[in-house]
């Protein structure tokens, strides 16, 4: 689990490096937002895995599509960016866990104010019955992300998004994505 968990962390981590300077390529992926990875061929060799994701053949399609997922949103997230939007927390802050998805939502409820708006739409992504349903959904939350200035692990969204589709480990996610939300809107009530 660990060795794959780092394999996408660093499949993503390249993609983003080789993309970032890329605005054709941006927005190619940013129109596979929500739609299945089979249905835009010439999005395909973006997140074919690599060799090093081979030996998991029996897993490939779900790692295709938590790759596809996670590179259309960090996509729109990126455009219009001039630094880079995909970061990881201990490098803004010396806060010890990673930048979930919950904890940058969190952070964007702490800048917008908008707390019905935000928190309507982090619920409506928790309780996705799938991934594209999740990517439809996440999709307002990572516009209000770009709008505002809050970044998003997307190595490790990736990941997240491949246990997603795990139906044994799907709670698993919500409920960090879910913890990571409350603790840091419990740590900022208590500043």
């Amino acid at each position: 689990m660990k060795g794959l968990n780092q394999d996408i962390r660093r499949f993503m981590q390249r993609r983003i490096y080789i993309l970032n300077p890329s605005k054709a390529a941006l927005a190619r992926l940013r129109r596979g937002i929500g739609k299945n990875i089979g249905d835009m061929p010439e999005l395909l060799g973006f997140v074919l895995p690599e060799e090093e994701l081979s030996s998991f053949s029996i897993q490939e399609a779900k790692i295709e599509r938590a790759l596809y997922t996670a590179l259309t949103l960090y996509a729109l997230h990126q455009q219009g960016c001039a630094t880079c939007v995909s970061t990881n927390l201990t490098e803004e802050s010396s806060v010890s866990h990673r930048n979930s998805f919950g904890h940058a939502v969190s952070r964007l409820l702490r800048i917008t104010n908008n707390e019905n708006g935000v928190v309507r739409r982090f619920n409506q992504v928790l309780t996705a019955k799938d991934l594209q349903e999740l990517s439809i959904h996440a999709r307002g939350l990572i516009n209000l992300m770009k709008q505002q200035g809050v970044s998003l692990d997307y190595p490790s969204f990736a990941v997240d998004l491949y246990w997603f589709q795990q139906l044994d480990y799907r709670k698993d996610v919500i409920l960090s994505w879910g913890k990571d939300f409350y603790m840091q809107r419990k740590e900022d009530d208590e500043k």
